[in-house]
């Protein structure tokens, strides 16, 4: 913990292995637990990443931070614009599709 400093680590470190920590959960429980994504999400792809990966909810907390309070504005108006652009009728449907899409 010394070497990383007070506070731990956050953000953009975390993006990968978080991602890939979540898949594992979601192939694992699917859709019989809530699951948040958090971990490295700056952007409205970075949500939608998650949410194809399996993830009910995203956390965004580093981003937040530096970025001030229309964060919440772009990401939210940027995962209408994806899903308006998706084959999903909603947000919900599109909650573990990366997942669906392997095993189908």
């Amino acid at each position: 913990m010394e070497a990383i400093g007070a506070g731990g680590l956050s953000g953009a470190p975390l993006k990968e292995r978080s991602l890939e920590v979540l898949r594992r959960l979601y192939a694992r429980v699917g859709d019989r637990i809530t699951l948040v994504g958090v971990g490295g999400i700056e952007t409205a792809d970075d949500a939608w990443e998650r949410i194809l990966a399996g993830a009910t909810l995203v956390q965004g907390y580093s981003a937040f931070i530096y970025e001030g309070p229309f964060w919440c504005r772009r990401i939210h108006r940027g995962l209408a614009e994806k899903l308006a652009a998706s084959p999903y009728a909603t947000l919900a449907d599109a909650v573990g599709a990366d997942h669906r899409k392997v095993t189908a």
